[in-house]
C-alpha cells in the first residue's frame, strides 16, 4: 500500500519496520488532527463514550456507533455537525474515511468472558478492509475492551489472514485497556499512566501516534501479548486482595474486620479493603475469570479459583443472613452514583431471595421502574418506596448512591415503626448516622453481620 507522505517530511530516515512504524505514527494522528479523515468508536457505553468524548476534546472528527438504537437516541443531542455524529448504521461505521477504530464492546455476559460481539466488530472492520481502495492508508484498530488472554492470537489474527490480508501492513492493530475511572477528579484518560501493545511495529507506532492525542503518559508493551494480560493482571490483584478481605470476615465472624483493615491500610505498602456483599462491575470481578480461560495452565492459578468462588458465594451469604424477609434492597447498580448494573451484587441476591420464596422490592434512584424489571424480571421494583421501607424487615444498601444520604431516605428507614428494621449497609455510606432504637445497623464487615442468630433470624 502506498502511504501518503502528508505532514511526515520532518521525520528521520529510516528502513523496514522502523520505517513502517514512524510513517504509520505520523500519518494516523495527522489525518485525524488535520480533519483529512475520522475516527469510529464502537459501543457508546461509559467506556466507549469517554473515548468519544476524549476525541472531539482534540477536535478529532469523530462517528460513535452502538447496536442499540435506544443508546443512540440517547446521545442524538449531542450531536455537532462536522465534529459528532452517532449511528447504529454499520455501514457509515465501515466508510472509506474511517482511519481509526476503536472498539469499546463488551466483552462479558452472565458472569463469563464473552468474544461474539468483539468477533463481529473486528470481521466486519476486516471485511471492509479488503474492499478499500489500495492507495489509502491501512486501517488502525484499537481494542479498549478487556480480552481474555490468547484472544488475538486464537481469534483476530487468523480473521486478518484468512481474508489475505497482511497483519500489521494491510490492517494494524494495537490493545489500549483502559484503566481510568469515571467519577474522580484527576483520574481520567489525560492524567493516568495508560499501556498499549501492536501486533507490530507499524500497529505499535500508529497506536502511539493516535493515543497521544488523548493521553500524557503511554507505556509500550513489549508485544501483543503482554499488552493482553495487563489489565487482567491488574484488577485480578485487587479482586485476590479484595476476596481476602471477605474471607478474614468469614474466618472472624465477630471482629470489627473493617476497623482492622483500615489499621492495616496504614502501612505505607499495604491497601485499604473492605469486605462486602461481593464484587461488581466489567473489571474486576471477571479479570480472574480471564485469566483462568486463557491460562495454558489454569490449574495453578488455584487462588484465582477460590477468589471466584468466594466472590460469588457472599451473595448467597448476605441472602441467606436476611432470608425472613420482606427484603427491600436499595440499588441495582453495583457502585454508586454510575449507572452501571453489570455483574452488581443486587441481581445474584435477587436470585437467591426469588428462589427460596422471600418477598422482596427494588429501588435504585437512578433506574426507572421499567429498567429496574427488565434487569431483575417482574415485579422486582417497588411501587412506592415509602410502603417497602414500611413493610419491610430488612433493607439492603447495595451501592453507595450519595442519594442514600439525602431525607427523602434518611427519615424513611429512621421513621417509627411497630416492628424492628435490620439494615445491611455494603459500602457502608449510613456508617455515620445515628440510628433510633428500633434500628439495627450492621456494616459488611462488621461483628457479627451475616450472623443470622445476632441479627434476630433464628
Amino acid at each position: 500500500m502506498t502511504l501518503p507522505t502528508e505532514k511526515t517530511a520532518d521525520l528521520p530516515p529510516a528502513s523496514g519496520a522502523s520505517a513502517a512504524g514512524l510513517t504509520a505514527k505520523a500519518t494516523h494522528r495527522a489525518v485525524l488532527a488535520n480533519g483529512q479523515q475520522q475516527a469510529c468508536v464502537w459501543g457508546l457505553g461509559y467506556i466507549g463514550w469517554s473515548t468519544v468524548e476524549a476525541l472531539r476534546a482534540e477536535q478529532v472528527r469523530t462517528l460513535g456507533y452502538d447496536i442499540s438504537i435506544d443508546r443512540v437516541n440517547e446521545l442524538t443531542s449531542f450531536q455537532q455537525p462536522g465534529t459528532l455524529q452517532v449511528t447504529d448504521d454499520r455501514r457509515r461505521a465501515l466508510g472509506s474515511d474511517i482511519a481509526v477504530h476503536f472498539i469499546a464492546v463488551p466483552t462479558e455476559r452472565q458472569a463469563e468472558p464473552f468474544t461474539t460481539a468483539l468477533v463481529d466488530v473486528f470481521t466486519s472492520i476486516v471485511e471492509a478492509t479488503v474492499a478499500r481502495p489500495g492507495d489509502q492508508i491501512p486501517p488502525l484498530v484499537v481494542i479498549e475492551s478487556t480480552l481474555t488472554p490468547g484472544t488475538v492470537e486464537r481469534l483476530l489474527l487468523p480473521l486478518i489472514t484468512e481474508a489475505g490480508l497482511i497483519p500489521d501492513v494491510d490492517l494494524l492493530l494495537a490493545l489500549a485497556p483502559r484503566r481510568d475511572w469515571f467519577l474522580a477528579e484527576g483520574y481520567g484518560l489525560r492524567d493516568l499512566d495508560r499501556i498499549y501493545g501492536g501486533i507490530g511495529p507499524a500497529s505499535a507506532a500508529a497506536a502511539d501516534g493516535v493515543l497521544s492525542l488523548m493521553c500524557d503518559t503511554l507505556h509500550q508493551a513489549a508485544s501483543h501479548v503482554e499488552g493482553e494480560l495487563v489489565k487482567c493482571v491488574e484488577n485480578a490483584y485487587r479482586h485476590l486482595e479484595i476476596t481476602l478481605a471477605n474471607q478474614l470476615t468469614l474466618g472472624y465472624p465477630h471482629v470489627d474486620m473493617v476497623e482492622v483493615l483500615r489499621l492495616a491500610g496504614t502501612k505505607w505498602n499495604i491497601g485499604t479493603f473492605h469486605p462486602s456483599f461481593g464484587t461488581g462491575g466489567y473489571c474486576i470481578p471477571l479479570s480472574s475469570r480471564y485469566l483462568l480461560q486463557g491460562a495454558p495452565r489454569p490449574e495453578e492459578l488455584s487462588l484465582l479459583t477460590q477468589t471466584v468462588e468466594t466472590d460469588m458465594r457472599m451473595r448467597s451469604l448476605v441472602a441467606g443472613a436476611v432470608a425472613g424477609g420482606p427484603v427491600l434492597i436499595l440499588g441495582v447498580a453495583y457502585k454508586g452514583g454510575i449507572k452501571v448494573a453489570t455483574l452488581s451484587p443486587t441481581i445474584r441476591i435477587v436470585e437467591e431471595l426469588r428462589a427460596s420464596g422471600v418477598p422482596f422490592s427494588v429501588h435504585d434512584p437512578m433506574y426507572t421502574e421499567q429498567e429496574i424489571e427488565a434487569l431483575l424480571g417482574a415485579g422486582a421494583a417497588t411501587t412506592g418506596l415509602g410502603t417497602a421501607v414500611a413493610e419491610a424487615a430488612c433493607v439492603l444498601i447495595v451501592p453507595d448512591h450519595p442519594e442514600f444520604l439525602e431525607p427523602r431516605y434518611l427519615d424513611l428507614l429512621k421513621a417509627e415503626r411497630r416492628s424492628p428494621l435490620l439494615i445491611l449497609d455494603n459500602h457502608g455510606v449510613l456508617a455515620e448516622q445515628s440510628w433510633p432504637d428500633h434500628v439495627v445497623y450492621r456494616r459488611a464487615g462488621g461483628p457479627d453481620w451475616l450472623d443470622r442468630e445476632a441479627l434476630g433470624h433464628p
